[in-house]
């Protein structure tokens, strides 16, 4: 078996939605007038990703945190990406998902897919009700150091494993394995530099890939 371990992004390539932090905004309907101006400073380079992060959590402070995990019960797996996930796991694979986004779906997919390991960012609650407050575990960018530690963790080497993720923030992931697949992919330079680019939105390309260059 060639390849041994699959980390995956999760907003955007496991789920429909691209941003977990977008979700809520939208859900509670303060994307428009507020938030999307936050993201706008962060991409122009204006704020850190820490405070950009800080400013999205501190909307939220005082709602109750129960409140906030309901708003995921309705997110939409991507196409067939639960039963490939869990097909690939009967053949065998270690899986692994990461992501920037927050801990709502990533509870929701070691619940429902029972992977390996997962890590996202965390809003912080007390007594079940928001802070206001967030645990950076992952930063743009930076999912380098979180595929180490899982490595480290899962007992496998960086060219037994392949990356598969549908935006710049996953290059550093997908740099960083044996075998690179950009899903869907809404970014140029991670289309470039992917092993293999998966066109549709369909897991079912993305499972056919990994077991041709596996078996």
């Amino acid at each position: 078996m060639r390849y041994k371990l699959i980390i995956f992004d999760i907003d955007g390539t496991i789920t429909e939605h691209v941003s977990s932090w977008q979700l809520i905004h939208e859900k509670l309907n303060i994307w428009n007038e507020l938030a999307s101006g936050y993201q706008d400073r962060f991409l122009k380079g204006k704020i850190s990703y820490k405070k950009f992060c800080e400013l999205d959590a501190a909307c939220w402070k005082g709602l109750p945190e129960k409140k906030i995990a309901n708003l995921f019960n309705p997110l939409a797996y991507t196409k067939n990406a639960r039963a490939c996930v869990r097909k690939l796991k009967k053949l065998g694979f270690k899986l692994a998902a990461v992501s920037t986004g927050l801990q709502y779906i990533g509870e929701r997919l070691k619940d429902e897919l029972s992977l390996d390991y997962i890590l996202t960012n965390r809003l912080l609650a007390s007594n079940g009700i928001l802070t206001g407050r967030v645990k950076i575990d992952i930063t743009h960018g930076r999912k380098c150091e979180v595929v180490k530690n899982i490595l480290k963790t899962l007992k496998v080497r960086a060219r037994e494993t392949i990356g598969i993720g549908d935006s710049e923030g996953d290059i550093s992931l997908v740099k960083n394995t044996g075998y690179s697949i950009a899903f869907n992919s809404i970014s140029k330079p991670l289309s470039d530099m992917a092993d293999y680019n998966c066109r549709t939105r369909d897991f079912k390309e993305l499972y056919q890939k990994i077991l041709d260059v596996t078996f």
